[in-house]
């Protein structure tokens, strides 16, 4: 943990999420809060629902808890500073439209919980030089 900083709990964490929900005038969906917590046990799947039901919070709410939790701990859960820059969450999407409303829509996510995460679009007319740093 810095110092001056408090920790924040697990518990706090998720409250901050969901209150930024409720925010929304949303309330997460039995699958999202589901695939939350697989995604904070280390554990992979395969989220098939219908469009418009969630997905992308279900599947970025894991990622964002993660983080928040990291973040009250001063560390990454590997013992380097939170804000240490190296890849949380590599999204593909075959279509570009839906890949700017996504960057959108994390991008709101992350803001809202004040999270020092950076969100690139990376499509296949990129530069070279985005590509480098996407690695």
């Amino acid at each position: 943990m810095t110092s001056g900083a408090q920790a924040v709990t697990a518990r706090e964490a998720d409250a901050a999420l969901l209150q930024w929900f409720e925010h929304q005038g949303w309330r997460p969906a039995a699958f999202q809060r589901q695939v939350w917590r697989h995604w904070l046990r280390g554990e992979s799947g395969l989220l098939v629902t219908p469009t418009g039901s969630g997905k992308t919070l279900a599947a970025f709410g894991g990622a964002l808890l993660e983080g928040l939790r990291e973040q009250g701990a001063g560390t990454d859960g590997k013992g380097r500073p939170a804000a240490a820059s190296r890849l949380r969450v590599l999204w593909v999407t075959p279509l570009r439209a839906l890949a700017t409303d996504t960057t959108h829509a994390l991008t709101a996510a992350i803001d809202a919980l004040g999270l020092p995460w950076t969100v690139a679009k990376r499509t296949g007319d990129a530069t070279s030089r985005d590509r480098r740093l996407a690695r």
